[in-house]
């Protein structure tokens, strides 16, 4: 006899989808939306996952919904985020999420149910990105005594204690909140990245166009596996899945917030976005054009 199932008694049986690559951990931990003046606290049971994919050799941070076993967050890092724990948080294990090349910042609250390896798995996280994590500030440079309006909150007592790992106390709300005011979403807009996808510019019959240029297909060549160093090797790769997929991967590194440290592992100049508009794949080809100009 067949019964209806729900989606969440059928993520049950699911296989755990794992990435192809190295993962350098995973724990599991929520997630929480930030408007840029408002936290609100997503109940959803999720997990953190940080690996290089042996896809496109880049390091992903994701977030996964548990529930429903899919990815919702995906992001390229490039050597600049880095985990730190909020202190000032004292009614739950809550995180937040850095990138030391912009404003951009991402919250999280621990689900695992012990404290045991919250420690571990953060230094694992920061270690594998690489990032250089900045100094915190002195108490003669940090912001001015707490509002009293904020005062409240935090000598509220703690009225989900251990449980804070499966609910979301409103204290825990509060005290984000707080300490989102204090440290400030950033004056600047940043820097306009529309999503001009890579293959627009290297469409099929640019990179056909390629193997018309000889100097061009010997350099090329030499950068191919044994298997395909010669002409027909490099056209099949030219028109592979393959490539495309690499240069969606290299899209969304370009239009990342971490356009100045993906310039500066490519031996570009990163001062060149300074002060600059326009779109991010511009950017990056006037910081090629830069480099190899005489």
């Amino acid at each position: 006899r067949n019964l209806p199932c729900s989606a969440s008694e059928m993520a049950m049986f699911q296989v755990p989808t794992r990435p192809a690559g190295h993962v350098h951990v995973e724990f599991k931990a929520g997630r929480m939306d930030w408007d840029g003046r408002m936290v609100t606290p997503d109940k959803r049971k999720g997990k953190i996952l940080l690996y290089t994919s042996e896809e496109d050799q880049l390091t992903h941070f994701q977030w996964m919904d548990r529930d429903k076993n899919e990815v919702v967050t995906d992001l390229i890092v490039i050597n600049d985020a880095y985990l730190e724990r909020i202190q000032k948080c004292t009614s739950g294990r809550a995180y937040i999420l850095r990138f030391t090349s912009s404003d951009k910042k991402m919250f999280f609250w621990m689900q695992e149910p012990s404290t045991d390896k919250d420690d571990e798995n953060i230094k694992k996280f920061n270690e594998a990105v690489g990032a250089t994590i900045p100094e915190k500030p002195t108490a003669a440079t940090a912001t001015p005594a707490a509002t009293p309006a904020a005062t409240p909150a935090a000598a509220a007592p703690a009225a989900a204690g251990a449980a804070a790992t499966q609910e979301i106390d409103p204290q825990l709300r509060a005290v984000l909140t707080q300490f989102l005011t204090q440290g400030g979403a950033g004056a600047g807009a940043g820097l306009a990245r529309a999503p001009l996808p890579m293959t627009t510019v290297l469409t099929s019959e640019v990179l056909q166009s390629l193997l018309t240029d000889e100097a061009a297909c010997s350099e090329m060549i030499g950068l191919l596996p044994e298997s395909h160093k010669n002409q027909e090797g490099l056209s099949e790769v030219l028109c592979s899945p393959q490539l495309q997929q690499s240069l969606s991967a290299l899209t969304q590194a370009v239009h990342s917030d971490q356009l100045p440290v993906l310039l500066a592992s490519l031996g570009l100049d990163p001062s060149v976005i300074n002060g600059a508009s326009g779109d991010a794949l511009e950017l990056l080809c006037r910081a090629m054009e830069s480099k190899f100009k005489e």
